[in-house]
């Protein structure tokens, strides 16, 4: 195997699989990615940690043809730092070695042999249908800050996916303190059949999110146990996940009878600052409403307190309430709107937190006893 291909690019499609590897295993093997060099021009790479696999292919220089595997990580840091704009490629066998060499530079990565490397399931058999990458990448967006790193007791580590009764597709998280939905309408995914719920683990919404980042042409398709996507030099495979997720709509107040609106670049600036004098332990913003007014307070013992007020159109009862500010943050962060709706019930359901220009967004968040 020999072949020479172009920095910049190469970067690119190595910071791409890398997130496809497996970091924690005892299977080496999943540390590699695996590299095949092709007589017509063009080298692939792919990684899988078993459940997530991803490959992508460039246009290269390629003298021999081969393939092999060698550690991802260390590959893509070693291209970052040569200066050189091309950058040669070779196999030797009898040593097991990948020789990088640029200019004066000349590395040897050890290798792993190809045939080692995991069977990778891409689904050709599972049909694809085009759709709006702008519109996907923008529902993982608004939801994926509120996936739970881990699977707990009251939520799910991925992200749902399902029909509504309005013929919308919308995507669901929860950590089980805060709750997120985006809803798109179904001609977004022409033709994509979608019976019943799926859930598509974190580290694949992560990817999907990144991916779709740099491409405006994609197709995808799901069935029961995987969802695949497909872009013109990419295709990317997850396994769904196995699990429950909550029934989440029976928290969500059918009726919101008190509410107030805030301009955007005024209340997340604002929480920001209060924000200062919070830490890991005292955590929470106080919402203090009144007539035409909004107070926000919040306080640690070792740094002090911090209060901000902001001018609104209310004329009701006083009601106080106090949410993780980093929570409210994260939701207001992924908001397309000039205006932030704040709706509420009373002091033990949730607060919800919608875009009036953002009608598909949702967003709850449990209140914290201070």
């Amino acid at each position: 195997m020999k072949f020479q291909m172009e920095k910049a690019s190469l970067v690119q499609v190595l910071q791409k699989i890398q997130s496809a590897t497996e970091k924690k295993t005892t299977m080496p093997i999943l540390n590699n990615c695996l590299i095949s060099a092709a007589e017509d021009g063009t080298v692939e790479f792919s990684a899988t940690d078993l459940e997530l696999s991803l490959w992508t292919k460039m246009g290269a220089q390629v003298s021999a043809e081969g393939k092999t595997t060698t550690s991802a990580r260390k590959l893509l840091e070693i291209v970052r730092e040569i200066p050189q704009d091309r950058i040669s490629f070779s196999l030797d066998p009898l040593r097991g070695r990948l020789l990088v060499t640029a200019g004066r530079s000349r590395f040897e990565l050890s290798t792993i042999p190809a045939e080692d490397f995991p069977n990778i399931n891409f689904y050709q058999d599972l049909p694809l249908t085009g759709c709006d990458a702008n519109i996907l990448r923008r529902a993982l967006q608004k939801t994926l800050y509120s996936i739970p790193m881990e699977e707990e007791t009251f939520s799910a580590p991925g992200l749902l996916w399902h029909f509504t009764e309005e013929n919308e597709f919308r995507f669901v998280s929860s950590d089980g303190h805060r709750l997120s939905y985006y809803e798109v309408p179904s001609g977004a995914f022409p033709g994509l059949e979608l019976t019943g719920e799926v859930i598509v683990p974190r580290k694949a919404v992560q990817e999907i999110h990144r991916l779709l980042e740099k491409e405006t042409e994609t197709s995808i398709g799901v069935d029961e146990r995987s969802l695949v996507l497909r872009t013109p030099t990419t295709f990317l495979s997850t396994l769904l996940l196995d699990v429950e997720f909550p029934e989440y709509e029976m928290i969500i107040p059918a009726e919101r009878p008190f509410g107030i609106s805030v301009a955007t670049d005024v209340l997340y600036p604002a929480l920001k600052r209060v924000a200062l004098v919070t830490d890991l332990t005292y955590r929470h913003v106080k919402f203090n409403i009144s007539t035409n007014s909004l107070e926000l307070e919040s306080g640690n013992p070792e740094l002090g307190n911090a209060n901000d007020i902001i001018d609104i159109d209310y004329e009701g009862e006083d009601f106080s309430v106090a949410f993780n500010v980093k929570y409210v943050m994260d939701c207001i962060s992924v908001m397309e709107s000039s205006t932030i709706r704040f709706e509420w019930v009373d002091q033990v359901h949730g607060g919800i937190f919608l875009a009036p220009e953002d009608p598909g967004y949702f967003s709850l968040i449990m209140p914290m006893v201070v």
